[in-house]
């Protein structure tokens, strides 16, 4: 196979930049130019944009996801590459992907693509300080993805230490999620669920987090009520889903329980505190903190540093206000037990249930409580969280009680998170609206916004559904 002089070229664009750097291969075939980029691991990221009409294609077998229908994800995080791979038309490819590229391939010199694209070049990164409010799990996910392109960031937060709101809750869930047509929430989830792993996979490989301890993917089984049993089982059979990704369970297949449900053999849990906490170590010197601090207005953080990202849940809407946005507060609150007999895996559905093995609790939860009067834990709710696993575990033993917790999630009104740049006010980016899924979106809102920072965005329709936004009229 013969490569033009633009495979070279662009090869040697890629090893020696910075940030990301974005390749169009509008005539992908078997992956002939793909492959001959990964010979090694340069500091720049390569985003690799492909379409291909190949009836069957030679990829290595990777962990991939669907963006969309005919738009498929990979990740290779030992070649700093990420393969954006569109199978169907080339009309259709090329339509789906907008935006600045740094350069064009093609697998023989001789063909031309199918379509001629004028070359967009990003403008200079002119990005060199930023400030993001809010210590959390999104906060601190997008201060990491902004230190690693060399950004200095200064981190904002109206409490003495971070992961004080919801990202403080002693352990919390994380699984791909399915619905009937695969709606775009779902194929997000699978989309965050990837960035989720390979973050606390990379956090791990630098020691920051102990796999086992703080976090693990042991499995996630989601019990269905009966009523909506035959409904889910008619739903996985349409999706035709891979059984490494989800597959029905039957009742007692797992656990005791007269429920069947979804397995998810990839779900897992986490210990929210600990991810924000590696997630600022990792900043390094880059990373300057700012406890104590709350933030009234953006206007003298606008003046200070090129951008600013609100990562602060519900009050993130009152510091950035959007036309339109219809944005809400839920309650939720979790209950500590003692574990007598810890399940292998993490449990959802009527209630979420997850005891990591080294541990000797248990967390139940979480309550769903609107209006937000006040953050109190009650006796009530605790009581609710315990008869919503009886109802599915009814002769799982519990022990008592040893605490409660309360938290706010911030929830959008079409579910989905609100992750990119604010209309009309140049500079200011969000990673928010997370609800009940934050530990899904967090290292994906990170990755989103450095990329529009950097003036790297990727333009995809799927994720245009989640820039910040108002309702439809």
């Amino acid at each position: 196979m013969h490569f033009p002089e633009s495979f070279h070229a662009a090869r040697a664009s890629w090893l020696a930049s910075d940030g990301v750097f974005t390749v169009l291969d509008p005539d992908f075939a078997e992956g002939v130019v793909f492959s001959a980029f990964l010979t090694t691991k340069p500091k720049a990221r390569l985003r690799y944009l492909a379409v291909t009409d190949h009836p069957t294609l030679a990829l290595p077998r990777l962990p991939k996801q669907q963006l969309a229908p005919g738009l498929h994800f990979f990740y290779l995080p030992q070649f700093n590459a990420e393969l954006h791979l569109w199978v169907g038309s080339a009309k259709a490819g090329l339509q789906e992907f907008q935006g600045p590229v740094d350069a064009l391939v093609c697998a023989d010199a001789e063909r031309p693509p199918a379509r001629r694209l004028k070359q967009l070049v990003p403008p200079a990164n002119t990005i060199r300080s930023a400030a993001v409010i809010g210590a959390g799990i999104a906060g601190s996910s997008v201060a990491l993805a902004l230190c690693k392109q060399g950004v200095q960031v200064h981190l904002f937060d109206s409490a003495s230490e971070p992961a004080t709101g919801a990202s403080g809750n002693w352990v919390g869930a994380f699984h791909p999620h399915i619905t009937r047509g695969d709606s775009p929430l779902s194929r997000l989830s699978r989309l965050g669920f990837d960035h989720t792993v390979q973050a606390l996979a990379e956090l791990t490989g630098k020691g920051l987090l102990q796999q086992g301890k703080d976090w693990d993917t042991p499995g996630h089984l989601q019990t269905v009520p009966l009523d909506e049993t035959e409904r889910m089982r008619e739903t996985l059979l349409q999706l035709n889903f891979p059984e490494a990704l989800v597959r029905w369970v039957e009742p007692d297949e797992l656990l005791p329980s007269p429920l069947g449900g979804l397995f998810f053999p990839q779900g897992g849990w986490v210990k929210p505190a600990c991810w924000v906490q590696a997630n600022l170590q990792a900043c390094g010197s880059l990373l300057s903190t700012h406890y104590n601090s709350p933030v009234g207005d953006l206007a003298t953080l606008r003046q200070q540093h090129d951008v600013v990202v609100v990562c602060c849940a519900e009050q993130s809407i009152v510091l950035a206000p959007i036309e339109g946005a219809r944005v809400g507060s839920v309650k939720g609150q979790i209950s500590k037990l003692r574990s007598v007999t810890a399940p292998k895996v993490v449990l959802s559905g009527e209630s979420y249930a997850i005891a990591p093995p080294d541990e000797n609790w248990m967390v139940l939860g979480a309550t769903y409580e609107r209006p937000v009067l006040n953050l109190t834990p009650t006796p009530q709710a605790d009581n609710d969280n315990i008869a919503r696993f009886k109802a599915a575990f009814p002769q799982w033993p519990l022990g008592e009680l040893l605490d409660h917790r309360c938290a706010v999630r911030s929830v959008w009104h079409d579910r989905l998170p609100a992750i990119g740049p604010v209309p009309g006010m140049p500079g200011v980016y969000m990673s928010t609206g997370f609800a009940s899924r934050g530990l899904l979106w967090a290292a994906l809102g990170g990755w989103m916004v450095a990329d529009h920072c950097m003036g790297q965005p990727l333009s995809i329709r799927l994720l245009e559904k989640i820039k910040p936004r108002g309702v439809r009229a």
